[in-house]
């Protein structure tokens, strides 16, 4: 689709629905090859809120990725709870008659490491009468800041990281201004491809990216590691001491690199990727209306049994399966608006 025609589009979108909140949502993949290996996807909400009240938007899970946000108009929510990951730089949200404290998300980039907890997004109340959203979120693989970057995930926690701290502050200052200029999802995308190129390109040339693609998936013969090694995530089928085999390294050398790279242990990123897992089957299953046997998902995600499936779902949730299915089956209160 063209930028022409995905602008017409979201005219006739706002014109449609003049009177009441609108939303253009949507989601894509890198369209350049080179970003596949560090970009998983790209979520983008454009439009306008008509609503004035306070309300609860969604709940945000843990993820193993690495998450940019760019939002581009502060004070239309908060952040409630204390495990989102998020460095504490938002100020608090003034409600002198709210029993929770919230941080209100401000106009600014965000970097987010994917581990932690869930966390509720709230709409802040407000007397304007009609208030503009757009946003977008990058989900970066948890390898992207190691290689790209230079900079170990771990060392991002509770750090407030700048897009400037990344690509320096004339070129960041450059891209957010062109980002402020777009008007759709599919234009904010280009900027950040394009830039993000560009990155790669200068490092490549100075020869300060080093990019070691071994495939976990090859199990034909074992491979011994560069010293630069980036370990591949692992699969939910696989443990430490059959991967380190394969690499013919020890076990404390490669739950080290684990550590290093991706900023989780190799336990982590497992328990973490079954819950992903877990809960995209769940999620589909309720989008398509069907019913779910829920003894049944836990022993196919690879749980031992219930009791277990129970507590790591309520740990990464805050709810139960049997609460989670209670909550979601209305599907629009799902739309991830601002995030």
């Amino acid at each position: 689709m063209s930028a022409s025609t995905d602008t017409d589009r979201l005219r006739l979108l706002a014109e449609e629905n003049q009177h009441r909140s609108w939303v253009d949502y949507g989601s894509a993949k890198p369209s350049h090859p080179l970003l596949e290996r560090y970009i998983a996807s790209y979520t983008y909400s454009i439009g306008w809120l008509h609503e004035q009240q306070a309300k609860l938007i969604t709940r945000a899970y843990p993820t193993v990725m690495t998450q940019l946000y760019f939002e581009f108009y502060g004070g239309l929510s908060e952040i409630r709870g204390q495990g989102h990951g998020f460095a504490q730089l938002n100020k608090p949200a003034s409600n002198a008659n709210k029993t929770e404290t919230g941080y209100e998300i401000v106009k600014r980039t965000y970097i987010k490491l994917g581990l932690g907890e869930w966390f509720d997004i709230h709409q802040l109340a407000s007397d304007k009468q009609i208030r503009p959203i757009k946003n977008l979120k990058v989900d970066l693989y948890p390898i992207t800041f190691y290689e790209l970057f230079q900079t170990a995930p771990r060392e991002l926690d509770e750090e407030d990281l700048q897009l400037a701290d990344l690509l320096g502050q004339s070129t960041s200052s450059l891209m957010l201004e062109e980002m402020e200029a777009a008007d759709t999802g599919q234009a904010l995308i280009k900027i950040v491809e394009r830039y993000f190129l560009q990155h790669m390109d200068q490092h490549i040339s100075n020869k300060r990216l080093e990019i070691h693609s071994i495939s976990a998936s090859d199990s034909t013969h074992q491979i011994t590691p560069a010293k630069g090694f980036t370990p591949p995530l692992p699969s939910l089928q696989q443990s430490l001491s059959e991967q380190a085999q394969y690499y013919r390294k020890s076990e404390r050398w490669l739950q080290k690199r684990y550590a290093e790279v991706y900023g989780m242990s190799f336990k982590q990123i497992q328990s973490n990727l079954r819950f992903q897992q877990t809960h995209q089957q769940l999620w589909l299953t309720l989008s398509k209306g069907q019913s779910i046997n829920l003894t049944e998902l836990a022993y196919r995600s690879g749980y031992f049994d219930q009791a277990h499936f129970i507590k790591d779902f309520k740990r990464y949730t805050g709810m139960t399966p049997g609460q989670y299915l209670k909550t979601n089956f209305d599907q629009q209160s799902q739309y991830l608006w601002y995030w």
